[in-house]
Formats: C-alpha cells, structure tokens, sequence
C-alpha cells in the first residue's frame, strides 16, 4: 500500500467525521467509520513504513484534526448550534442600598410583598412578614440586592 492510498484512507476517515460533527447530531456510523478510517490508515502505516510512518501518519492527523475543529467551530452550522452569551437591551441590576432609611407610602396591600411609592417612584417591597394596609406610611429598614424590605414607619 502506498503512502498515497494511506493518505487517502485518512482524508476520508475526516471526511466521514466532518460528515458526524456538522450534518448528523450525535455520535453514529459515519463517526465510527471515520475514526475506524483514521486508525487504519495509521495501523497501514505502521506495517508498511514501521513505527516512524506510524507517528508521522499520527502527527499528521493530529494537526489535521485540529486544523479541522479550528475551521468547523467558525462555520455557520457551528455557530448556529452555540448559545450566544450577548444579551441586547439589558441594563445592570440598580442599586437600591441608597434607598435605606426613606419613607414612603405603600401603594397596595403589603402581605408580605406589594408595591409601594418612595421618592415618587414605584418599587416591589416586602415587609418581614408582617401586612401592612395600602396607604400607610413606611420606611426602608434593609435592601439586599434587588429585594427592598420595609416597614411601617415610626412616627406617623
């Protein structure tokens, strides 16, 4: 077997892989048959060239495969297949710790979460359990994270 007919059994080994990763999901026979085309072409190459042709038709294979996953990864049907990590039209969590120690007036009934205004802007609250009628007064006792917790305020 010359080292062209290796060679060739190789490429189509690739070939049937390239087939596997980007036209049919899953791992099924022409993966199978592309990796049985690799490792027999390298086993030829070792019977005909002895341990030299074998790690060289291994070498070879290697920078191809890699060359191959390189080229695959940029191609449409790959990228088609990833999950894009952009989100448009977003913005960062607010802060609210400035919000501590204001007052304002809950807008619906707070049992134990509702809507309340503070400095004229609405906010989802929520108290430590305990209801609150809507039209009360309130003050923000903590803010952790995006979650406002209040009570009623002392002194009216």
């Amino acid at each position: 077997m010359t080292i062209f007919i290796i060679a060739l059994v190789v490429a189509f080994g690739f070939v049937f892989l390239v087939i596997e990763v980007l036209l049919i999901p899953g791992f099924s026979v022409p993966g199978l048959v592309g990796l049985a085309m690799i490792g027999y072409g390298i086993f030829k190459a070792s019977t005909e060239y002895g341990i030299h042709g074998a790690l060289v038709t291994l070498a070879v294979s290697a920078v191809a495969a890699f060359i191959l996953v390189r080229i695959s990864m940029r191609s449409r049907t790959a990228q088609a297949m990833q999950l894009a990590y952009t989100q448009k039209d977003t913005s960062a969590i607010d802060d609210y710790s400035a919000l501590v120690g204001m007052k304002g007036t809950a807008l619906s009934k707070l049992r134990p979460s509702g809507i309340a205004i503070i400095n004229d802007i609405r906010y989802d609250v929520v108290t430590d359990g305990e209801f609150i009628d809507a039209g009360s007064p309130l003050q923000v006792t903590t803010v952790d994270g995006t979650r406002i917790v209040v009570s009623i305020a002392k002194g009216g």
